[in-house]
């Protein structure tokens, strides 16, 4: 395969998190070419294909594999099948891209890494929200100084508590290491990690306030020690709304990101009399309106990317060049280590 040639890739995994996000990002990216989906329900796989125009479409991933020239593997299943499916790819030679967590636990990570080396081909985490645009601004503005002295980082990542996943008691959400928490975790860890290098668990709180069986902890507060400062993490199942805020915390100015409408506003900047207060305020809410018409008009004018996509586009690029991924097997494994440590504090149904 040359640089300027197509990557064949088969996706395995046709819910919504590769409908609404991964296949369609996939699609407009001009070096690859989506030639297969798979999905252990047959007849999803193939209204996948069809939305999508997507050629092929199996219910067996070792067929898929045999009967495909595949260069990569986009897999986007449950985080149960992660390990398993990442090594069968692997094996067959195939690039691999895997939403997070990658695994269930450090084991099943230490084992993809390995069948990465062995089968010299190269192994991609989707630690997306690394690469959204807000985030990006942030990072930039810590690394010139912006901010002043970075302190610290809180993430704040909740679920609607009647949200699918977790009203409904069969979800697999409910089987992962630290119940629901399981699923959304490994974002404020790696976020945690990106602004505040290695990072260590030490305090771990859950609490049960709702009223559904199933869930183990539906409060989850932790506390990260970092090499620059201290994270914490705030995530909840008893939202009214789904959401992800995270304040970055610096000396000068502090940042507060809503990675769900992609704006960021700057606070902590004026005085404490009580024009300064609102006048940060007003500087505030023109902040907000500026940037959700900004990313609205260019999600129309279609110049909006996502994390998503920019993440796969940048391993696609690192396939072709025979460079490092943007994410890479040891970075996906440390996440693992401190998901690993904060999950068997938590439990699981």
């Amino acid at each position: 395969m040359t640089a300027k040639e197509s990557l064949k890739v088969g996706v395995v995994g046709c819910g919504q998190v590769a409908q609404r996000f991964h296949i369609p990002s996939l699609l407009k990216i001009k070096n690859a070419e989506a030639v297969a989906v798979c999905d252990r329900d047959e007849e999803l796989a193939r209204r996948v294909a069809k939305r999508f125009h997507i050629s092929r479409y199996y219910a067996d991933f070792s067929e898929m594999l045999g009967k495909e020239e595949l260069d990569m593997v986009h897999i986007c299943t449950s985080p149960k099948a992660h390990a398993t499916l990442s090594i069968q790819a692997m094996d067959a030679g195939c690039h691999v891209l895997v939403e997070k967590p990658m695994a269930l636990s450090l084991r099943e990570a230490d084992e993809m890494v390995a069948a990465s080396k062995e089968n010299g081909v190269k192994l991609c985490v989707v630690h997306n929200q690394l690469f959204d645009p807000v985030v990006l601004k942030a990072k930039s503005m810590v690394a010139e100084g912006s901010i002043g002295d970075l302190t610290g980082i809180d993430s704040k990542i909740a679920f609607a508590k009647d949200s699918g996943g977790i009203a409904d008691k069969d979800h697999w959400y409910h089987k992962l290491p630290g119940g629901p928490f399981g699923e959304e975790l490994a974002h404020p860890i790696y976020l945690a990690m990106a602004f505040l290098g290695h990072v260590e668990p030490v305090a771990v709180y859950t609490k049960k306030l709702g009223g559904y069986d199933w869930v183990v902890a539906d409060e989850l507060r932790v506390i990260l020690e970092g090499e620059n400062g201290l994270a914490t993490i705030t995530s909840s199942c008893n939202w009214p709304k789904t959401k992800a805020i995270i304040d970055v915390f610096g000396t000068r100015m502090n940042l507060r990101i809503d990675l769900w409408n992609s704006t960021m506003t700057t606070y902590g900047i004026y005085g404490h009399s009580r024009p300064s207060r609102a006048l940060e305020n007003l500087r505030q809410s023109l902040s907000i309106l500026a940037g959700t018409t900004f990313t609205t008009l260019n999600m129309i004018l279609g110049r909006f990317h996502t994390g998503q996509y920019t993440l796969i586009e940048q391993f696609i690029e690192s396939i072709q060049n025979d460079t490092e991924p943007p994410v890479t097997p040891e970075e996906g494994r440390e996440v693992m280590r401190v998901y690993e440590g904060i999950t068997a504090q938590i439990g699981s149904a």
